[in-house]
């Protein structure tokens, strides 16, 4: 960005932990710092921020910068996708694997990336027409998690924490149907990732090979398993190794459906998106986003055997 830069800062309160929005109050300085004068808007219900964001981009507004995790950024590119209008990101929130996933480590470095302005048009997954994510979206028990972390006793960190644990006990494996490439996989799941980027979830490299601007959606179907096979088999999806298990499956497609013998939610970004039967299409080089890579996203080795 030059020296006489402009954007509009969203910002969600309730985002992150009590450090996460204390660096809130701290963000038109630093940006100023950066030679970026800014307005701001603070979200005050949700959806708030995407119409926002839809707004300006219909008023031409050239950058937006948002503060706050994953389901924040899901707000806003609901708003924007599609447009001319630039993303920016700074990472608030819980979980910033959107984030991380650009090329965005940390909220300090985030500043001169910011100033640096180097943007990427990458890919969106359009839902049913009607909605957008940039990062994956989940059928089955980490939707299930996600839902049961809505209902905020605890922060969002310790909800998901202990919905993780409450549906690994209670979770029962669902009949699900996948359309895509001409061909169908049905059968019981304990969940579908459908993935734009590689990782979610604070880090789980659910699909190691995803790439964000490469006109395909990534899907890894985790079938039904004991519950001793999903507790040896979670630590290696840090490291993207969990593809090599007989009981896992990595597809790639433009587009897939999916129905379920029973109504499944499909959650991205710890937000509700849908509710079974759902397609999913990839909107190619959808959203401009500023980016942390000096030219290509670091290539991640991991086992393939994408179908």
């Amino acid at each position: 960005m030059s020296e006489r830069s402009y954007a509009h800062v969203l910002l969600n309160p309730i985002a992150g932990s009590r450090k996460r929005r204390k660096q809130q109050a701290a963000v038109s300085d630093r940006l100023r710092e950066s030679g970026i004068t800014c307005e701001v808007t603070v979200s005050e219900h949700p959806g708030h921020l995407m119409e926002v964001a839809s707004e300006l981009a219909i008023r031409g507004c050239e950058t937006i910068i948002v503060g706050g995790g994953d389901g924040t950024i899901n707000e806003v590119i609901n708003g924007i996708a599609g447009t001319e209008t630039v993303l920016g990101i700074l990472p608030l929130g819980t979980a910033n694997d959107f984030a991380t996933n650009m090329g965005i480590e940390d909220v300090d470095s985030a500043y001169n990336i910011i100033k640096k302005r180097r943007t990427k048009k990458i890919d969106l997954i359009r839902v049913n027409n009607d909605r957008f994510f940039g990062s994956t979206a989940c059928l089955g028990f980490d939707a299930e998690v996600a839902a049961f972390a809505r209902r905020r006793w605890l922060n969002p960190f310790w909800m998901h924490v202990l919905g993780g644990v409450w549906k690994f006990f209670s979770y029962k494996s669902k009949m699900v149907e996948l359309r895509f490439n001409g061909q169908k996989s049905f059968g019981d799941i304990f969940l579908v990732a459908f993935g734009n980027v590689r990782s979610y979830a604070r880090g789980m490299v659910i699909n190691p090979e995803a790439v964000f601007d490469d006109g395909f959606l990534d899907i890894c179907v985790v079938g039904q398993m004991p519950r001793w096979s999903v507790l040896s088999v979670f630590p290696s999806v840090y490291k993207g190794t969990h593809v090599t298990h007989e009981r896992i499956s990595q597809y790639r497609a433009e587009a897939v459906f999916a129905q379920s013998a029973d109504p499944m939610h499909l959650y991205a970004d710890g937000d509700f998106m849908a509710t079974t039967p759902v397609r999913l299409e990839v909107a190619p080089k959808y959203l401009k986003v500023i980016v942390g890579f000096e030219d290509e996203a670091p290539e991640f080795e991991a086992p393939g055997n994408i179908r």
